[in-house]
This record gives structure tokens, C-alpha cells and sequence, in this order.
């Protein structure tokens, strides 16, 4: 659907950023976005994402949002790399280097950090999130 999102800088065309914007600020699962695009634009989209939870949560909660608030919401790399089983080193993981070896699993690990992500900023926003 979305292959290819390159480029203004940081990774994704600004069309698509918007798009996944405007799921955000609906209450929208990422999901039918997310359907069809590589590991690699994945990563563009979740640091755009992650920016824009920031910068949301920031601005709905004041001084009473921190970034370790945040973090409570999303799944650790270690309790990911158990329930999948995965078994190559804990910084591969961290740092997503085997996007290339595995992208089904990076692809996955991502989807489901996105929809959190989504999640919580419905909440900030008082929206219902929708699957």
C-alpha cells in the first residue's frame, strides 16, 4: 500500500506522515497503514510516531508528563524477545539491526509498539481507539 516513504528528511514523504497523523488524531489503529510496508519504512513511521506522542503528551499533560510514563505503556524489548522465543542477542533486538536477516519480526515488534503508542495518545486525548 505504502512502499517506499522516502524521502524529506526523515524517511517518509510528507503525505504519508500525515496520514499516519490523522490516524493518530482519530483514534485510529495504524494497522491498515502498516499493512504492506517494509521493516525499514516501519522504523521511519515509528520515530515519527514516537515524536508526535511526545510532543502530544507534553502538551496535554504539562509538567506532569514524563517520558518514563510513556515507556510503561510500551513492551520491553526483553518481554518481546521471550514471548517470541528469539534468540540472538538482547542489542540486535534494541537496536533493530536484524531488520534485515528478520523482517517478519521486526515488522511485528513495531506494529505492536505503533498500536500502543496509538493507545495512549487516545487516552491523552480522552478519544476512543478503535482496532
Amino acid at each position: 500500500m505504502l512502499n517506499h516513504l522516502q524521502d524529506n528528511g526523515t524517511g517518509m514523504l510528507p503525505g504519508i506522515q500525515l496520514q499516519f497523523l490523522r490516524y493518530l488524531l482519530m483514534g485510529q489503529s495504524p494497522n491498515k497503514l502498516l499493512d504492506g510496508i517494509t521493516a525499514t519504512d516501519m522504523l521511519h513511521i515509528y520515530d515519527f510516531i514516537w515524536e508526535k506522542a511526545l510532543e502530544i503528551g507534553i502538551r496535554v499533560k504539562g509538567e506532569r508528563f514524563s517520558q518514563s510514563d510513556m515507556l510503561k505503556h510500551l513492551k520491553s524489548v526483553e518481554q518481546y524477545k521471550l514471548e517470541v522465543g528469539c534468540k540472538e542477542p538482547l542489542q540486535r533486538c534494541i537496536t533493530n539491526d536484524c531488520v534485515l536477516q528478520n523482517e517478519d519480526c521486526v515488522r511485528a515488534k513495531l506494529k505492536d509498539q505503533l498500536n500502543r503508542l496509538y493507545r495512549l495518545i487516545s487516552s491523552y486525548l480522552k478519544i476512543e481507539y478503535r482496532m
